[in-house]
């Protein structure tokens, strides 16, 4: 409570500041929703630009958010949490990859390791109660897409914290995060970009990107390409990747308010899979015992002697492929009437060949394996049509959206489990994966969607915004043995009706100064994520709420901007998956919390930038199986979730005959647990990163170091694998350099 209290006289402070500042002069508002008569929706919007962003120093609050609304209203009007991370900052800080980018976010904490699936957590909730979108379309559960690509091919990536089912469907309980690729700009010249970085452990990475007209002023391209590679993966030995992402995309404006976008993306990583380090008795350990990183209730520790040795098989492998086509519809039949469609395939191939499992023996002093495999075909087929109006309503500004949305996805999902080995901890690698006797599990998802949106303004300064979508979500599941037998117990078809819905005020109190509540549903309808449940048990609908209250303004002539939030949610009948082969509902979860953002430019030459998250997440009636008895968990906080996190960014541009930028960043994360019984703590850490940006006419060249101070930390644990946890990076350098011609 301490924590809170504190929190909470900050938060009093900064509001009093910026009342005392309030006659700071208003920025121009988005959308135009004054005067007399019929609101117009300008031509231009089927023409725009693309936005001209600043990196650190900048909350992006007057900018038009693409995934907390479909309205085309500023992230300032939303009564929601925001967050914008552009392509600009992610050149500033370097990073490199989405699970880089996205860990700066206030109140998200990401952990991922090669060839794996990059898990989120948000809000006190992880992986697939969060959406994952990609272009604002959802591909599958979070735990399928969440590759490992390159930022370079991203134009931002927005981030909705909170109930978003009422935007994307089911399972948006924690949050979305939206990854938006580059497209075309309506330039009259050709912009080639170029970018090439060495470092640590034989990094490499390369990318070029072009984009312009394509011999006419209607026609316009932008294809973008990323490379990376690397030895190793935080230092771990024997766990190099490689990946690749190809974007593109054509633009056509066949007329002023009609305009065609086909676009074409492909991406492919592969690796040696590390899937962590296994916790050590302390006596095994002896003398090489790290302490401090991990802290469990039967003294196991990290051992100094196999930090960072990866503990798979030989012959581990992973890897992914996916194409995805997309064609997008703009037309403007009236002024005031803006008509969107975008359809869209995607297809996937995923394969693992390797041993997930590794727990210490203390009987033989030895490290056993299991052995996993699954291999992913899935493909996803789907369209979204929608209909903005801009029209007044009893003489009052309104805003109001109405679309339909289909999709299917076809999962095949050939399995095995079982198996395994024991190895010497101190004389690894040793093993190979064997042979493969797999069953076959085919889902197919079927979804149709209705959903609106509006904002009415109720008078100039209180704008009532709200909206609400039903799905009808079909799921066919069908399990087959290695013989190729239909198994009929383990196969089943369902429906789910989900409704869901949002409504919230947004208040200008001063021109620098807005205020918003906003209260939200959300469903999750658990029987999708059968690719990783295998019994058929008639599994409840997953339901949840959220209310939150929060602020937004500018200070000091708007050199300064600033959100708070407090929001408080629930969630019940969340499905758990107690084993391998087993999942069962538990009761509720609950989750309350305050973030807080600020960006701030004291000088000209300095920028400031970070940010703090304050968060309650617990278990209720909630009962699991603990061998061949249950346990309770009532009161104990999900795996992964930290109660306190923050970040600061700092750079400033040094005067000098060709000036350059020093910038510093760091990380505090809090103490989580890797399991719900909470008998294994991963122990809070602190990360510092520096480097310093020398431009020089279209090129730039930055040195680069992280994790300065060579924190051993953990940063992640999986729940079903409580045994190891994954290590954090040591220290690394690189340095990069980029061009524009």
């Amino acid at each position: 409570m301490t924590q809170y209290r504190q929190i909470m006289v900050g938060v009093v402070i900064w509001l009093a500041g910026s009342i005392a500042v309030g006659s700071d002069p208003i920025l121009a508002e988005s959308g135009g929703m004054e005067g007399s008569g019929a609101l117009e929706l300008p031509v231009v919007e089927v023409r725009d630009q693309p936005i001209q962003t600043g990196g650190t120093g900048s909350l992006h609050l007057e900018e038009v958010s693409q995934s907390a609304s479909r309205l085309g209203v500023s992230i300032r009007e939303i009564p929601a949490s925001v967050e914008v991370i552009d392509q600009t900052l992610m050149q500033e800080r370097g990073l490199r990859t989405i699970s880089e980018a996205v860990q700066g976010a206030t109140g998200l904490s990401v952990g991922d390791s090669p060839g794996n699936p990059v898990n989120f957590s948000m809000r006190g909730f992880t992986n697939n109660q969060l959406r994952l979108l990609y272009d604002g379309l959802l591909l599958g559960p979070a735990q399928m897409t969440s590759r490992p690509r390159d930022t370079w091919n991203l134009d931002r990536i927005e981030v909705l914290k909170g109930p978003a089912s009422v935007l994307y469907g089911e399972g948006a309980l924690g949050g979305a995060i939206n990854f938006v690729t580059k497209r075309p700009f309506r330039e009259d010249h050709v912009v080639t970009d170029a970018l090439l970085s060495i470092g640590s452990f034989n990094t490499l990475r390369t990318a070029l990107g072009s984009g312009g007209p394509l011999g006419s002023d209607k026609l316009h391209y932008r294809v973008d390409l990323s490379y990376q590679r690397a030895d190793h993966y935080a230092g771990v030995q024997r766990s190099p990747y490689t990946y690749w992402n190809l974007t593109s995309a054509l633009l056509y404006d066949a007329a002023p308010t009609l305009a065609f976008e086909l676009s074409f993306d492909v991406t492919h990583d592969r690796s040696v899979p590390y899937w962590g380090t296994p916790l050590i008795p302390e006596g095994f350990a002896g003398s090489s015992a790290i302490n401090g990183v991990v802290t469990t209730n039967d003294g196991r520790t990290i051992d100094g002697r196999i930090l960072r040795q990866n503990f798979n098989v030989v012959d581990a492998d992973m890897s992914a492929t996916t194409h995805w086509a997309k064609f997008k519809t703009t037309w403007q039949p009236a002024r005031t009437i803006e008509l969107r469609n975008q359809a869209y395939y995607y297809w996937a191939e995923r394969n693992w060949q390797n041993a997930e499992t590794y727990q210490f023996n203390p009987g033989t002093q030895l490290i056993d394996r299991d052995r996993f495999f699954v291999q992913h075909d899935q493909y996803i087929v789907g369209d979204r049509l929608e209909a903005q109006i801009k029209e007044r309503l009893f003489e009052h500004g309104n805003r109001f959206v109405i679309g339909v949305e289909f999709s299917h996805l076809h999962l095949n999902r050939p399995s095995f489990f079982g198996g395994g080995d024991s190895i010497d901890p101190l004389a690894i690698p040793s093993g190979s994966f064997g042979s493969i006797t797999s069953a076959e599990q085919r889902t197919t998802i079927t979804t149709a969607a209705l959903f609106v949106e509006e904002q009415f303004n109720i008078t100039e300064a209180l704008k009532l915004v709200g909206g609400m979508r039903h799905d009808r979500i079909d799921l066919d599941r069908q399990l087959f043995n290695a013989a190729g037998v239909f198994n009929t117990t383990a196969s089943f078809e369902r429906s789910f009706n989900p409704t869901t819905w949002r409504a919230g005020l947004v208040y200008d109190l001063l021109p620098t100064l807005t205020l918003y509540g906003q209260y939200a549903t959300a469903a999750d309808p658990v029987g999708t994520n059968v690719f990783i449940v295998r019994a058929a048990e008639n599994f409840d609908l997953a339901t949840g709420a959220q209310w939150e209250v929060g602020a937004k303004g500018q200070l000091w002539h708007n050199r300064a901007e600033w959100t708070v939030a407090y929001f408080d949610i629930y969630r019940k009948n969340i499905l758990t998956q107690t084993s391998l082969t087993a999942a069962q509902n538990v009761g509720r979860q609950t989750s309350k919390g305050i973030e807080l953002s600020g960006a701030i430019r004291p000088t000209d030459a300095w920028r400031l930038q970070g940010n703090v998250t304050v968060l309650s997440a617990r278990f209720a009636d909630f009962s699991e199986s603990a061998g061949s008895s249950v346990a309770s968990r009532g009161g104990n906080r999900p795996p992964n979730v930290p109660e306190v996190m923050a970040n600061l960014w700092s750079v400033y541009r040094v005067p000098f005959v060709v000036p350059f930028d020093l910038g510093a960043a760091f990380r505090y994360v809090g103490h989580r647990y890797a399991e719900n019984a909470n008998a294994v703590r991963l122990n809070a850490y602190i990360t510092a990163d520096a480097w310093i940006t020398v431009p020089y006419k279209n090129v730039t060249v930055t040195l680069r170091g992280r994790n300065l101070l060579d924190k051993t930390y953990a940063i992640w644990a999986d729940p079903f694998y409580p045994s190891q946890v994954l290590i954090g990076a040591p220290r690394t350098v690189e340095l990069m350099m980029t061009a524009r011609f």
